[in-house]
């Protein structure tokens, strides 16, 4: 079984303020990518894993995965699995998260268990914040951790650049960057749970503060993704990828063409639901 666990963007991102269990009060628009992991799924005679480039060991969340899947089906699962990393770490692209929420996927189609439905957000959301977003892709409103996402309707009449800065921001180290104000950070024109439209003129992210005065190149290459015909550039997620959003394919290939010689660049697409889901599994 062949999978691609693709990468997401944050449309938007606002950090609200920290919670009583110690994590940060999210509000955040996810937006699933055409850029992908590849993770292949084979049977076996006993759990084998391989990623490399990337630890091997229990503490990679698609092995986290597995053993999730193993004491919710109550299986041991017998499986080979080799994840080949298209997708860079420590960007603000979601990889890791996508790899594990995607292997889970590829199990239960693998072993068609009886799962409890509304126990499978609890699993996922204790492997990583952003976990559960990806049994969703399109586009999502995630609020809480990020870790309760809703459906948004789709829109992908858009072309993106991704630039890769070659800098690698855990997420924990930004979080202790933030600074969250006192007052109510209020969201004008978020997307509610109820799928309501979304204003994108006031989307932004919280984390372009604190990250740009660290690395202040990021900024610089936001700046310069707008004058290159972006119509709207913005950091995803805690970084570092900046993305630009451009209205023609051509645009985002001669933004990335003047770009390509100091940065590692990705022209690519918004993933609608039905796209995201179709391109998944192949078996």
């Amino acid at each position: 079984m062949l999978l691609r666990a693709f990468a997401k963007i944050n449309l938007d991102l606002r950090v609200l303020g920290r919670r009583d269990d110690g994590y940060h009060e999210l509000r955040t628009i996810f937006q699933a990518i055409d850029w992908w992991d590849e993770i292949r799924l084979e049977p076996a005679s006993r759990f084998e894993f391989s990623a490399p480039g990337t630890p091997e060991d229990e503490t990679n969340l698609v092995v986290q995965a597995v053993r999730a899947y193993e004491q919710l089906a109550g299986i041991t699962a017998n499986v080979h699995i080799r994840v080949t990393k298209n997708i860079p770490v420590g960007r603000g692209l979601g990889g890791g998260s996508a790899d594990a929420a995607v292997t889970f996927i590829g199990l239960q189609r693998m072993y068609k268990r009886s799962l409890r439905f509304d126990e499978i957000p609890q699993v996922l959301s204790r492997l990583g914040s952003d976990v559960p977003f990806f049994t969703l892709g399109g586009r999502a409103a995630g609020i809480g951790r990020g870790n309760e996402v809703h459906k948004l309707d789709d829109s992908a009449d858009y072309w993106l650049l991704l630039v890769d800065p070659g800098v690698m921001i855990g997420t924990a180290e930004a979080y202790s960057w933030l600074t969250v104000p006192d007052k109510t950070n209020r969201i004008e024109g978020f997307c509610a749970a109820n799928g309501s439209a979304c204003e994108t003129d006031v989307w932004t992210n919280d984390f372009e503060g604190p990250v740009f005065q660290r690395y202040p190149e990021l900024a610089g290459i936001k700046d310069e993704l707008l004058q290159l015909g972006a119509y709207r550039a913005a950091l995803s997620g805690s970084g570092s990828a900046v993305f630009g959003q451009f209205q023609m394919v051509s645009e985002a290939v001669r933004a990335g063409s003047a770009l390509g010689g100091r940065f590692r660049v990705k022209v690519t697409k918004p993933l609608p639901r039905w796209e995201y889901f179709q391109r998944m599994v192949e078996e």
